[in-house]
Parts: C-alpha cells; structure tokens; sequence
C-alpha cells in the first residue's frame, strides 16, 4: 500500500495528523520558514517547534490570566500603535491567503474527493485562521491599553 504514490501520501488518512496538529498550533506556520532555511526534516524540526508552541501557549494563557491591559504609562500610545499595525498586517496576510487559498479552491476543488478536498482547505485556510485570531487579540489589547 505504501508504494506507487506518485504524489505523495494520500491525505486522508495519512495526512490528517499534520493538518490537525497545524491547526491546533499557530506557531506552526511561523516556525516552518525558519525550520526549512535550516534544513530541518521530521522529525529534527521539532527542535524548532516545541519551543515556539510552549512559548505561544504560555503568553497566551498568561494573556488570558492576567490580560494585556497596562497601567498608567508613558509608554500607552507607543504600544497602542504597535498593536494596531500589528493588526493590520495580521488581516492584510489572512486577506491574501484566502484569496489565494479560495482561488485553489474554484480550480481544483472537483479533483479531490469532499473530504480530502476539505482537508487540504483546513491545511491552506488555517494561517489566515490564525492570523485572524492573533489580530482579533492585538486589538482587544489595542482597546484594554487605550482606555486605561
């Protein structure tokens, strides 16, 4: 069964691990470039990975515990206009990869089955996904940091 694959493994169910696991964990998709400038394979790409998702979870636990509001500060505005450039580059990224991603989609959609053709739209979608929710996070902090 595991000869002959001319393109690869199928997706379903060999591939739906990678795409769960990019899913589940945004840092993926921001470690990968990184990962491949240093010609990492599986599974010495880890070295990479396990640092950036504990670090991601951390902050994002410790933004939930504590939240991104800071106090009186000289420092408020500075931070308040970071975020929301942030913010915007975050959207404008996730705007262009749906694009992309949907442009796929119209094109070659019918060639895969339902849900293999699902599948590779959660594999393309889910930086845009991510990228939206760390956008969405910026701008709660951008509003918690201008209101205080």
């Amino acid at each position: 069964m595991g000869m002959a694959w001319d393109t690869g493994a199928p997706i379903w169910p060999y591939q739906t691990s990678d795409i769960l696991l990019r899913l589940l964990n945004g840092p993926y998709f921001v470690a990968m470039p990184f990962s491949n400038a240093l010609r990492l394979a599986a599974p010495n790409h880890f070295v990479l990975f396990f640092p950036a998702l504990l670090l991601w979870w951390w902050f994002l636990g410790l933004g939930i515990d504590h939240g991104l509001a800071m106090t009186k500060s000289r420092w408020r505005w500075p931070v308040f206009s970071a975020l929301v450039v942030v913010a915007v580059l975050l959207l404008l990224a996730a705007a262009f990869i749906s694009a992309g991603t949907f442009r796929w989609w119209l094109s070659y959609a019918e060639v895969f089955s339902s849900l293999s053709a699902l599948l590779v739209m959660t594999r393309f979608l889910t930086p845009a996904v991510w990228c939206l929710a760390i956008a969405f996070l910026a701008l709660t902090a951008a509003r918690r940091v201008s209101t205080t």
